[in-house]
This record gives structure tokens, C-alpha cells and sequence, in this order.
């Protein structure tokens, strides 16, 4: 999530203040470092610009910064785990679920299971906190969830009709948690390192997040051809041994974690037992991911899934208000709710751009190479294109004109989906292919310029000293929220009898798809415009007092010690 804000700090920053706003907005991790805990850089690692010489490479002095088995752990975990491993396996989930024919509005239910992981990352960071082992926060953690998620990437490879897709979803569940958890640990590493030489803080952001891109965009190029000749099941079993590779630098000691004593154990969990708040909202949020995570397995009614994100959603929501400072409550209010009411139709839409021929006559049938790399290709061209443009010109905006003004676009461009979903385009003469390709052009990048400014908002709601913890709580709360509008899509669909699953002749499934496109694309603006108010009340450059401390007068302590 921190990705943009991340490099479009880190771009800029020159300074020592720089490199600290850069890195405030790069480690979305569970934990905060004890005083005295991080690692002296050692005699080899601390020349380079630390002496002044300037003329060393790039690579060069990021060595000379953070050392090479930093750079070589970061380029496993995040350039080709996060980077490349996660693209591929992006592109790839949707082919597979059309082999086992599941319906659209299940595949809506399975996609937000999938990636509930990610929402669990605060209690992640708080488990690999206060209980080490063997004296070790992260190592064991990493090493446990990688080779859970290599198995499952060979289980994936392997399964066929008949094992049934709740074994396939388990696994993904199991390649998502390695993903997050391996982000989550090296993130927290690679920001305790900043911290020893924070004016190098913005290379190293930059070396961490180029190369996801670029590996990303690797996966994307490749992508096509591999579902295109050799299926879904064998872009799971190319990722394994990719997925795989990080056991090594880990496994060989690049984390350089010291050994924590019993001491300094006791230490973290005091530190922890003072911010009860954030521990319970930590629990919170473990119980509402695994209660979802069960009755997705176990239900296959999108009404009762729905219902239970939806009251789990109120669960974790009311929590949060109650726990933290009425700003902080206020907007993260608002992008739960402005996610949740997304209602996203993804699953509905995959098989109406892909189905072929014999399932659907009238369809456009995209190939995958297509569908997959060609449109890939233009959404990292255009994304990139709208994070230049935004910082260009539309960053020192207010959060409430900019969110609200891309919601209004956003809702406008939508008539262009409703007309391709209707056909309409058909009648009026203009290709699939043409519609769609500027479409997603023009979307990608009004997506950018509201996704940027929740980012930012989201790093400046997050108070000093404890910028990890409530990043990690944030964004897992907004990574909730997509949980909740992929199962609020998944029963628009099964109302409108939208249910595609890749059989032949399935053109009446898609009769009502415009009809869901038009509600899913006119929500979101009913919430923004309605709810706008939850936002802060200034521009994105502007610093926001008020969440110094994150429980200060909420309605917890209002209730409990009479806060003002």
C-alpha cells in the first residue's frame, strides 16, 4: 500500500527529514524497534557516502550502507517474492477457478478469503514480536510460512478437478501468507536499517520498490504466453521454485537478527501491555480475518458470506472508533465504507472478456495473451503515467476535492463499462479491443490520483513512535474493506442472476452484467459524496496535529477516564 506514497518520497528526499518521510511511508509492519535493539552497522558496511566518497556507484553504496546480504534478502523477498511471484500468481488464480467452473459471485467469496493474509499482518507483526523463537523475531517465521507456500504452489500444480476447489483455495491462503509475511518482516528490517543511515533511506526505497515494479511488469510480459500454451495450473508449479528462493538468504542468516534475550522479551511485551488499544485492535482483526476466512470454506450461499463480512466489518469498524482519536476514527471510517460499497464485479467481468466462442457467441473473446500481457502492459504504463501526473499536479490538493472529484470521474467513465457489458459499443461500431484498451487507460490513471491521496492520508494519520503499528492496522482495515465489497459484488451478481463459470453456451448469464457494473459504479460516489465530511479538512501537504496521540479522546476514554 505504501508503495507509491513510498517512491514519490523517496524521489524527492534529500535530506535527513526527507529519507524519515519516506520511510514513515514504507514500513506498513506491526512493530515498533526497542531502543537499543538495532544493529550497529558493521566497520565494512559504514564507508561509501557515510565517508564521503560520492563517486561510488549506486549499488555501491547501497552496499556500503546496509550490506549486500540485505540487498540480496530484499531482492528474494520483494523483488522476485512480491514483485514477480504475486503478479504471476495474480494473473494466473482467475484461470484456475474457471477450471473447477465456479461461478462468478463464488469466485467473488473466494477472492476475498484469499486475500485476507494481508489484512492480517498487524497481528502478524505483533506475534513475531512478542513471541520469538529460539531468541529469533523473524527468521523462524519467514522459514515456517515459506515452506508452507512452496508446498502449496506444488499442490496447486498438481490438483485436478476431482480434488475440489477448497483444497486449491487453502493453498492460495497459504501462497498469500507467505507473501505477507515475508513483506511484513523484511519491511520492519529494512526500516530498522534506514534508521541507522536515514539520509540513504530513499536509495534503498528506491532499489526496493523499482525493482518490484520491474520484475512485476516481467510477470505480466510473461504472463500470457504461459496461460496461453501451458495453462494455469503450470504457472503455479514455474512460480515454486521463485517462491522457494528465499529460504535461502534467510535460512543462511541475511536477516542478521541478534539473538534477544529473556530480558529484552519481557521489555517488548511491557511496551506492547502499554498500548493495549492497538493489541486489542490487533485481536480484533485476527478473529473478524479467520471468522470470514471459515464460513468461506465452509458456506457456498454468497448471501450468508456477505452477511458474516458485513457483520464482522461492523465488528472491527465500531472497534476502531471507539479505540482511537476521533480523526483517526473518522477517516478510517470512510475508506472502509467507500471500499466496502465498492461492490466489485471482477469475477463476472473476467469470464465476459475471456469466455470463448462456444460459451459465449456475442462475447468479445480476448485471448490471454491479450488479456493478460497487452492490457498488463498498458495499466503499468498508464499507472506510472498517473503517479507522475499526480505529483505534478494534484498533490497539494485537499484530501475531500481530490477523492471526491476522482469519484465523480471515475462514476462518468463508467458509462463506457455499462455500454461495453450491454454491447452497445457493437451497435455503434467501435472494437472491443479499441473500448477496452482506453478505458482501462483512463481508469488506471484516475485510479491512481484517488488511490495517492489515501495513501498519504493514511501515513499522516499514523502518530510518531508508533507509525508502524498503526500503519499495519490501517491498511489492514482497508484490506477488510475489499473483502467486504467482493462479497457485497458476489450477491448483486447472484440477484441479477449474473453467474458465469466458463461453460458453453452461457450468453444468458451475462444479460444483467451492465445492470451490476451501473450500481457498482454509482455507490462508491453516493458515499462520497455523503460521507466527505469523515475526511480531514486539508490539503495533502498539511500536517495533522490532532492524531499526536492515537487514543487521545476517543470514545473509550471519554467513557472510561472522562476525557475531553
Amino acid at each position: 500500500e505504501g508503495a507509491s506514497a513510498a517512491l514519490r518520497y523517496a524521489m524527492k528526499a534529500e535530506t535527513e527529514e526527507g529519507a524519515s518521510a519516506a520511510l514513515r511511508y514504507a514500513r506498513p509492519s506491526a512493530s515498533w524497534p526497542e531502543e537499543g535493539s538495532v544493529e550497529k552497522p558493521r566497520a565494512s558496511e559504514t564507508t561509501g557516502l557515510v565517508s564521503g566518497h560520492s563517486g561510488k556507484s549506486y549499488f555501491a553504496e547501497l552496499e556500503c550502507h546496509f550490506g549486500w546480504r540485505l540487498l540480496i534478502l530484499l531482492a528474494m523477498a520483494q523483488h522476485v517474492l512480491k514483485g514477480f511471484v504475486a503478479s504471476l500468481v495474480g494473473r494466473a488464480t482467475p484461470y484456475l477457478y474457471r477450471s473447477f467452473k465456479v461461478p462468478a459471485p463464488q469466485v467473488q467469496v473466494y477472492g476475498g478469503i484469499v486475500s485476507l493474509p494481508w489484512a492480517m499482518k498487524p497481528i502478524i507483526g505483533l506475534i513475531s514480536d512478542v513471541l520469538p523463537i529460539m531468541g529469533y523475531h523473524k527468521a523462524p517465521y519467514m522459514l515456517a510460512v515459506s515452506l508452507l507456500g512452496a508446498l502449496a504452489f506444488i499442490v496447486v500444480g498438481f490438483t485436478s478437478s476431482a480434488s475440489g476447489v477448497t483444497l486449491v483455495v487453502i493453498c492460495l491462503m497459504c501462497i498469500n501468507l507467505q507473501i505477507s509475511t515475508s513483506d511484513l518482516l523484511t519491511e520492519a528490517r529494512y526500516a530498522a536499517k534506514i534508521q541507522e543511515a536515514p539520509h540513504a533511506g530513499p536509495n534503498l526505497l528506491t532499489f526496493v520498490w523499482a525493482g518490484i515494479n520491474a520484475v512485476g511488469f516481467l510477470a505480466v510480459l510473461i504472463s500470457g504466453p504461459l496461460l496461453e500454451h501451458f495453462g494455469s495450473r503450470a504457472v503455479f508449479l514455474c512460480a515454486a521454485p521463485a517462491a522457494a528462493l528465499v529460504l535461502l538468504p534467510v535460512g543462511l542468516g541475511y536477516l542478521e537478527e541478534e539473538k534477544v534475550t529473556e530480558e529484552q522479551v519481557a521489555e517488548t511485551r511491557r511496551r506492547y501491555y502499554e498500548q493495549r488499544e492497538a493489541c486489542f485492535l490487533c485481536i480484533m482483526m485476527l478473529v473478524g480475518t479467520l471468522t470470514i476466512m471459515l464460513f468461506g470454506l465452509v458456506q457456498t450461499d454468497p448471501r450468508v458470506n456477505c452477511a458474516v463480512a458485513l457483520i464482522v466489518g461492523v465488528g472491527v469498524l465500531f472497534s476502531f472508533s471507539l479505540c482511537l482519536t476521533p480523526v483517526i476514527a473518522k477517516a478510517n471510517a470512510f475508506a472502509v465504507l467507500y471500499t466496502a460499497l465498492g461492490a466489485s464485479t471482477s469475477a463476472a467481468s473476467f469470464y465476459f472478456y475471456t469466455d470463448t466462442p462456444e460459451m459465449y457467441p456475442e462475447g468479445p473473446h480476448f485471448s490471454d495473451f491479450f488479456y493478460n500481457t497487452v492490457m498488463g502492459t498498458a495499466g503499468t504504463v498508464f499507472s506510472l503515467l498517473g503517479i507522475y501526473w499526480y505529483q505534478r499536479y494534484l498533490s497539494e490538493l485537499s484530501y475531500r476535492k481530490l477523492i471526491l472529484g476522482t469519484a465523480l470521474v471515475l462514476s462518468a467513465f463508467s458509462i463506457l463499462d455499462v455500454m461495453m457489458f450491454a454491447r452497445l459499443n457493437v451497435k455503434f461500431g467501435i472494437p472491443d479491443h479499441v473500448l477496452v484498451m482506453g478505458l482501462s487507460a483512463f481508469e488506471t490513471v484516475i485510479w491512481q490520483w484517488q488511490w495517492m491521496p489515501q495513501v498519504v492520508l493514511l501515513a499522516a494519520l499514523c502518530p510518531k513512535g508508533m507509525e508502524a503499528t498503526m500503519f499495519a492496522l490501517l491498511a489492514g482495515c482497508h484490506n477488510l474493506g475489499n473483502t467486504i465489497s467482493a462479497s457485497f459484488g458476489a450477491v448483486l451478481l447472484q440477484y441479477l442472476n449474473v453467474r458465469p463459470r466458463g461453460e458453453a453456451g452461457e450468453s444468458a448469464q451475462f444479460d444483467n452484467l451492465w445492470k451490476a457494473a451501473a450500481i457498482s459504479s454509482v455507490l462508491p460516489l453516493v458515499a462520497a459524496l455523503v460521507l466527505q465530511h469523515l475526511l480531514p479538512d486539508c490539503r495533502q501537504s498539511d500536517k495533522i496535529d490532532a492524531v499526536s496521540d492515537p487514543t487521545k479522546g476517543s470514545l473509550l476514554r471519554r467513557w472510561l477516564h472522562g476525557e475531553d
